[in-house]
């Protein structure tokens, strides 16, 4: 006899009369791109096979505004404040594919504007290359990149804001106090569906997470509206980018706009996980359970893509299948509908750079010409060029790395001679912090040491591009480093996240040494000499200080 999932669970929201109304956010000027709440389609069948009684699919990408999804109802808001309201043109970066830059592009046709594109290369899946004609054939003037991190070092404005060349910055992903307002109105759109009888009382949403303002303003809205509901985040951006404390960052600046505004007194918002394992091999790249997801949703008649939605599809497909979730469940789908129109001369308004990335893009051998001979020698000169800058690190007498190199451990020891107070830290010999710190990086997952790589490797040799320093920071005077390093705080976004991470790494290294424990009236770990954890002092200690591990010891999971 074929089992049956279980009923959806039907259940009032908890809020009420009280909660929040959407009346009582119209106070806050938007452009009405959003004219009415977008459906949410029931899947049985889909349930049915994973065992859940209740799976549903708000369907953003129905929504009638610049061409569907999620990002019309942050610009909705976003775009309706200053400096954006009265300005002719808006600048705004992105991958070649995204999806915000899509909706700016229309937004930008629809308005008047123009549009100052800061685009970077990301692999070809599905929709990507039809997102670029879109941008391509609006009007939009596009500027090209080799990879996020180029576009960091040559135009940092236009990922930090305000403003780049005198346009104002529309910020990655739109995401901005002001433009998670759309995200908290749509909160109460669906609490309002629930009681209207649409649908059950989601126990769970899953949604991607990418500049993070769709689910923390999300999470707001959810609780304001009285519901219940817990937020599944699936990162498709690398853990530095999606971390809990961003995400914490997020939801203050919300609350402090809408506490601006007049709404004040908020709940906490809901509950949200942030789930970093289904990313794969980076940003923009399908997975083998993305494209999976893809073609699940296909037959159900719902295109979703492999890169945000089909990721995200992909962990509930997985969360339901271990039995992490049971219950009513609520995919929220913000990528955009399909059969978008570009120009049939889009590929001529590319920058000849990008206009080549696109031909060669999966040919299997380029032909072997002149030119390319040309750009091969210059490319070894600059190699060469580079290898001496990436030369000249000494061995650190103390230092012997099992995750950092070398080079890094001399970035470490001198970020943190500019960033630390004076040390009281006597006769250690040169490499010492940096060895704490590798030991403490030990046995973390890999996608965690890469951005940590990558981080110290921007610190290192973004003195030139960020600070108009010759010189790497390594070979800087100590007063310059803390000038270069501060500098990288006050830009805010992704570089003022970088310092931290500098900075928390090297405090963590410091002060595991016993000489500064004073400075900070900590007299050390309650262990007393000779302890025997099996005899009667056992009473008068917690039980967790005898598991003070030996010096030198190693996690298990470390990699010998």
């Amino acid at each position: 006899m074929e089992s049956k999932p279980p009923a959806p669970e039907q259940r009032s929201p908890a809020g009420g009369e009280s909660a929040l109304q959407l009346a009582e956010l119209d106070a806050v000027p938007r452009l009405g791109f959003i004219k009415e709440p977008s459906p949410v389609t029931p899947l049985p069948d889909l349930a049915k096979s994973l065992g859940l009684p209740y799976l549903g699919i708000k369907r953003d990408d129905l929504c009638g505004a610049l061409n569907g999804g999620t990002k019309p109802r942050k610009l909705d808001y976003l775009l309706a404040s200053e400096p954006f309201v009265s300005a002719p043109a808006w600048a705004a970066a992105g991958g070649i594919g995204s999806g915000n830059l899509v909706a700016i592009t229309a937004a930008a046709e629809e308005l008047g504007r123009s549009v100052r594109a800061h685009l970077f290369w990301t692999p070809l899946s599905s929709g990507i290359e039809e997102n670029l004609a879109f941008i391509a054939s609006g009007p939009a003037v596009i500027s090209f990149y080799r990879s996020r991190v180029t576009l960091a070092l040559r135009c940092p404005a236009v990922l930090t804001g305000p403003e780049v060349g005198g346009v104002p910055v529309i910020p990655p992903g739109s995401t901005s106090p002001i433009a998670m307002i759309g995200m908290v109105r749509a909160g109460l759109e669906l609490s309002a569906q629930v009681r209207a009888g649409e649908l059950p009382e989601p126990d769970h949403v899953f949604m991607a997470f990418g500049s993070g303002g769709s689910a923390v303003g999300l999470a707001l809205g959810l609780a304001l509206g009285g519901l219940r509901t817990s937020i599944v985040a699936v990162a498709a951006v690398e853990r530095l980018l999606s971390m809990k404390r961003y995400a914490a960052s997020l939801s203050r600046s919300l609350a402090a706009e809408l506490a601006r505004r007049g709404l004040k007194d908020l709940p906490d918002p809901a509950p949200m996980e942030i789930d970093h394992g289904y990313l794969g091999r980076g940003y923009a790249i399908a997975t083998k359970d993305s494209l999976a997801a893809c073609e699940a949703l296909a037959k159900e008649g719902i295109r979703i893509e492999p890169a945000y939605t089909g990721k995200t599809m992909a962990a509930l497909f997985h969360y339901a299948r271990r039995g992490a979730i049971t219950k009513n469940t609520l995919f929220w789908h913000t990528a955009r509908r399909e059969h978008l129109i570009p120009e049939t001369n889009w590929r001529d308004k590319l920058p000849p750079e990008l206009a080549r990335r696109l031909r060669e893009a999966g040919s299997p051998s380029p032909k072997i010409t002149r030119r390319r001979v040309i750009a091969a020698v210059s490319a070894a000169a600059l190699g060469v060029g580079i290898g001496v800058r990436l030369s000249g690190y000494p061995p650190l007498a103390a230092f012997q790395g099992a995750v950092l190199s070398t080079w890094e451990a001399h970035v470490l020891e001198s970020a943190a001679q500019a960033l630390l107070p004076p040390a009281p830290i006597e006769d250690e010999p040169p490499g010492t912090l940096a060895s704490r710190i590798d030991r403490y990086l030990t046995g973390m997952p890999v996608a965690t040491l890469r951005e940590v790589h990558a981080m110290l490797a921007l610190i290192e040799h973004g003195t030139t591009p960020l600070g108009g320093r010759i010189h790497r920071l390594t070979s800087l005077p100590a007063p310059d480093r803390e000038v270069f390093l501060s500098g990288l705080a006050r830009r805010g976004g992704l570089l003022a996240q970088a310092y931290g991470g500098l900075r928390d790494l090297c405090m963590l290294g410091y002060y595991q040494s016993p000489s500064t424990w004073a400075a900070i009236g900590y007299e050390g770990p309650r262990v007393p000499l000779a302890y025997d954890p099996l005899g009667p002092e056992r009473m008068q200690w917690p039980t967790y200080d005898a598991l003070v591990a030996p010096k030198g010891a190693l996690p298990r999971s470390a990699v010998r």
